[in-house]
């Protein structure tokens, strides 16, 4: 009895686990507009279609154009991170997930502005939202 307990707990563990961790799909980029897809096991469906990137006063902006890889309604969410000169994060308390709702097949740009102007080259972390 204590044996069927006791698997029956590590599989309780196990799914909690697995049910809680969230794959993500990362995109580095640099302030040239250049990108690289990185999906890590990410059940993610996102192609990204175009990075444009320019300093306003300074400041990296970076907009990247998504499409939804599925025919129905997707909820995303994502974050940039910033980066300087030598790969050191820029500010990583200020940056936040931020919910985004796609159609199917459908098209949307995301915008980003580096926090200050050490920022030269950054990472969009894109994952499917909770179901909360």
């Amino acid at each position: 009895m204590k044996k069927l307990l006791y698997y029956g707990l590590a599989l309780a563990s196990l799914i909690l686990i697995q049910g809680c961790s969230t794959a993500v799909m990362d995109i580095d980029g640099g302030a040239d507009g250049s990108t690289t897809v990185n999906f890590k096991n990410s059940p993610v469906d996102v192609k990204v279609l175009d990075t444009r990137t320019r300093f306003i006063n300074g400041l990296l902006q970076v907009n990247m154009e998504i499409e939804s890889g599925y025919s129905n309604p997707y909820r995303l969410e994502y974050k940039f991170s910033w980066y300087d000169s030598s790969g050191m994060e820029v500010d990583p308390a200020r940056t936040a997930w931020i919910p985004i709702y796609l159609n199917g097949r459908e098209t949307r740009t995301i915008q980003g502005l580096a926090p200050n102007p050490s920022a030269k080259t950054f990472k969009v972390k894109i994952r499917e939202a909770d179901d909360q």
